[in-house]
């Protein structure tokens, strides 16, 4: 699956009320010591400039071996999960795919180029604790202009393409596209909406056979 990237994705209007809820100062921010795997204590020592911070809306976590549940983490849930239905029909996402997890990620600026890990999302744990990787897309939704651009990569690390952050900006890839966030240095801020999609149907055939 290519990457499909659409500008302009909601409406003026939309877009500035979104803005003036996240760029608030009143918006909840939380520090993670790696943006994409903030569990790893031994990748935490290796690559310190990889923190970053974010605010979780939704999330969905395995209860049992065959099912999960949907957790609401946020107050801005109702329009963060409205806006995401709008970018998932834009994008002819089919119908099959629902909303597991919704996450607003900040990078802020430092005074020289710093990549983060590459990594995909949605991962959960076999009954011997073996971790699986889950079946999704992903659609980023960049929120402000800036630099820090998302690199794509292939299974050898190397960089294949990448997407420059622009306000009103969307990207739609596969969840396995290894991917990372990169730190602006022109811009104070990168914001971006992460929005991972499940087939909820192939996701028990999977939880089945694990």
């Amino acid at each position: 699956m290519k990457l499909k990237i659409l500008d302009n994705v909601l409406s003026d209007s939309v877009l500035t009320s979104i803005q003036e809820k996240i760029e608030s100062q009143e918006m909840p921010w939380y520090f993670i010591e790696n943006s994409a795997r903030s569990w790893d204590a031994e990748l935490i020592k290796r690559a310190p400039l990889n923190y970053s911070f974010n605010h979780i809306v939704l999330n969905w976590k395995l209860t049992s071996p065959t099912s999960g549940v949907f957790e609401v983490l946020s107050s801005m849930h109702d329009w963060t999960y409205s806006m995401s239905l709008i970018l998932k029909d834009l994008f002819e996402v089919e119908k099959t795919y629902s909303i597991f997890r919704l996450r607003w990620g900040m990078t802020t600026t430092i005074d020289k180029p710093h990549t983060h890990t590459p990594h995909t999302d949605m991962h959960t744990k076999s009954a011997d604790g073996t971790d699986v990787y889950v079946p999704h897309k992903v659609i980023l939704f960049y929120l402000n202009d800036s630099d820090g651009d998302t690199y794509f990569y292939d299974k050898e690390h190397k960089i294949v393409d990448s997407v420059t952050p622009k306000g009103n900006r969307a990207v739609l890839f596969d969840g396995a596209t290894l991917h990372s966030s990169s730190k602006p240095i022109e811009f104070a801020r990168r914001i971006v909406l992460n929005i991972n999609l499940v087939d909820e149907e192939k996701l028990k055939i999977l939880l089945q056979k694990i």
